[in-house]
């Protein structure tokens, strides 16, 4: 059984508000319909983070350090996009509890790789043909 507790893998700094003080220059913008800042250290790194996402301490924490903004954005794509899932973890999911269908939608409780916290979401069936549509940070 998963533990409710946040992954300690997920890549996290500390505190954003102390990250806020020593970044030069923090830029929002729009990364896959989400709300991002992206800031930049004095050391040239970037960190990013999303306050869109539940729960807002999870969201608020600046995810980083990374080389440069591409390397952000492919991480933050990474991250949040579907969960690609096999019939067996379904079937697992289901004998659980944590399987269902809200307004239509297949739904499967999982961790999200973003904030580490457990959460409901749509997910790909493992071998299906839909393809994610990446768009850039406009």
């Amino acid at each position: 059984m998963m533990s409710p507790l946040p992954d300690p893998t997920v890549q996290k700094t500390s505190e954003f508000s102390m990250v806020d003080e020593s970044l030069l220059q923090i830029e929002t913008c729009l990364l896959d319909h989400r709300r991002v800042h992206l800031g930049v250290a004095p050391d040239g790194r970037v960190y990013l983070r999303v306050t869109s996402f539940w729960p807002k301490e999870a969201a608020q924490h600046w995810h980083g350090p990374y080389s440069d903004r591409q390397a952000a954005e492919t991480d933050f794509r990474t991250r949040t996009q579907p969960p690609r899932v096999t019939r067996a973890q379904i079937t697992e999911a289901s004998r659980r509890g944590e399987h269902g269908t809200v307004e239509g939608v297949p739904m499967i409780v999982l961790r999200h790789h973003w904030t580490g916290h457990l959460t409901l979401t749509a997910y790909q069936l493992e071998g299906s043909k839909n393809s994610l549509v990446m768009r850039p940070c406009v």
